[in-house]
């Protein structure tokens, strides 16, 4: 599937929840929390899919692979259903307080911090990399 298609696909999916939970929202249906937001779940089981899939393909590829890169797609998309799953309860039940119910979405936020972190961080250059082109052609001439 094309990034195209699959841009297209989320975004269907988007809508689908949205327009579930407006309707939700308004009154106008009365299912349960948890039936609205299958849509995402669905979602994030095909995302579940695609990663187990990589993994696969990268081993099959590779006899020594670092999982260490899907680690974090996969705790994520793991702490977005915790956070799902505690959005539904606390509005369909209201008996878990707040704060309970942000831990995973803290959780992942968090997470998410230490992802971008680690890898926008610049990768360490050779020492003579820092000259530019011209430097290097006005001292040899």
């Amino acid at each position: 599937m094309g990034f195209v298609q699959r841009a297209l696909f989320t975004w269907f999916i988007i809508l689908v929840f949205l327009i579930l939970l407006c309707l939700r929202l308004e009154s106008r249906i009365n299912w349960n929390w948890f039936i609205v937001f299958i849509p995402l779940w669905l979602y994030d089981t095909i995302l579940i899919t695609w990663v187990v899939i990589e993994i696969i393909q990268r081993q099959h590829a590779n006899r020594l692979i670092s999982f260490r890169h899907y680690e974090y797609y996969v705790a994520g998309i793991l702490l977005k259903i915790l956070s799902q799953i505690a959005i539904c309860l606390k509005l369909e039940y209201n008996n878990i307080p707040l704060y309970a119910m942000m831990i995973p979405i803290w959780l992942l936020l968090a997470m998410l911090v230490v992802y971008i972190g680690t890898n926008l961080q610049p990768k360490p250059r050779s020492l003579g990399s820092n000259k530019s082109s011209r430097q290097t052609t006005a001292a040899s001439s």
